[in-house]
């Protein structure tokens, strides 16, 4: 009795070496993966640094839109003027008479 005792006892403890083993491992693993992960972080925060200062300012391209949205409408409305201006001047050249020794 006491024999199967002692080898049921050794089984179990070789079972639980083999665990403890195959954890340990796991382990090992985990930690290099989370020092490589430090490691490129590291590497990153620059970089990310750099991506949140050139982006900052995205924002404010909402403001040069509608500016430039105003701007566009200003613009067609001068285009508009001047195509008024010029028609009304051709109209005013063809109603004068021409100038002497220039033909009509």
């Amino acid at each position: 009795m006491e024999t199967s005792v002692l080898v049921v006892w050794w089984i179990g403890l070789l079972g639980a070496l083999a665990l403890t083993v195959i954890a340990v491992a796991e382990i090992v693993r985990v930690v290099h993966h989370a020092m490589e992960i430090k490691r490129l972080a590291r590497e990153v925060l620059p970089a990310a640094g750099g991506i949140v200062a050139n982006t900052a300012l995205i924002a404010d391209l909402e403001g040069v839109t509608r500016t430039g949205g105003r701007l566009l409408g200003a613009v067609e409305g001068l285009g508009r003027t001047a195509a008024s201006i010029e028609g009304h001047a051709g109209a005013l050249k063809s109603a004068l008479p021409p100038k002497k020794g220039q033909r009509p």
